[in-house]
């Protein structure tokens, strides 16, 4: 089989929880990110790329941060409130919020329809 580099309809894959209440995450594109249960998904070294969908209340709960990763939301539709170390943002659509590496962070949705937005994260060495 030829190798694909191509996933059509992200937000169509199977929905998958991550640990934030009230969102459900597609996995597009990540380290074995292509399963069984995932056949549409690409793998990639480095590169995570999630679609995410939160209904009125989804949130990422408590602040944490990653040692091993760059992160970015990109907001699609909605607004989300985001917290990143100290800074606190109100972001819409079109608008990219940067989470670096050890940083605390989380988010919520700020609006009563749905959030929808790209979760990207790239994989650093140690």
């Amino acid at each position: 089989m030829e190798q694909e580099y191509c996933v059509r309809d992200g937000f169509g894959l199977p929905a998958e929880f991550h640990s934030h209440p009230g969102g459900v995450s597609q996995v597009v594109l990540g380290p074995g990110a292509r399963t069984s249960t995932r056949p549409a998904a690409l793998d990639a070294e480095r590169l995570i790329i999630h679609t995410n969908e939160y209904g009125p209340d989804g949130t990422s709960g408590e602040a944490h941060s990653h040692a091993d990763q760059e992160q970015a939301f990109y907001i699609l539709e909605g607004r989300m409130e985001v917290w990143v170390g100290e800074q606190h943002y109100l972001a819409g659509p079109g608008d990219c919020v940067f989470l670096p590496r050890g940083v605390p962070h989380h988010h919520r949705n700020a609006w009563e329809g749905p959030l929808k937005f790209l979760f990207l994260s790239a994989m650093l060495g140690g």
